[in-house]
């Protein structure tokens, strides 16, 4: 049997599993996007890039002309 390496999150006040991404964490424990005291320490692989703001506005710019 396998347990999950956890830890305390001072920022959420609650245990905090470390086999996940900060971003999976986040929207658990609604951190929003804050800067996470953990984030050197989880083990889990985010394979969703951050959305650039060139890719954001180019998706909008392409929506509005759909319109």
């Amino acid at each position: 049997m396998f347990d999950s390496p956890f830890t305390y999150c001072a920022k959420c006040g609650e245990m905090v599993l470390l086999d996940q991404t900060r971003r999976e964490c986040a929207a658990e424990h609604r951190c929003g996007d804050i800067e996470c005291p953990l984030a050197a320490v989880f083990s889990g692989i985010d394979f969703q890039p951050e959305p650039s703001t060139a890719t954001t506005t180019k998706a909008r710019t392409q929506r509005e002309r759909q319109k």
